[in-house]
């Protein structure tokens, strides 16, 4: 797989479910996300340089 198809199959929307269970103390949590990926029509070059110099600060 290319990574264009990978990030072309990731578009949409994603949900998450995370828990946990301490047993010590009874305790239980539950973490619900939600992400959106969508993709943008940008000169891509353009926007991996600035990507990469405000990283490299």
């Amino acid at each position: 797989m290319e990574i264009t198809e990978f990030f072309e199959l990731s578009t949409g929307q994603w949900r998450s479910l995370w828990c946990d269970r301490y047993l010590a103390f009874a305790h239980f949590e539950q973490v619900l996300s939600s992400t959106d990926i969508e993709s943008q029509s940008v000169d891509k070059s353009a926007v991996v340089v600035e990507i990469c110099l405000d990283k490299s600060r």
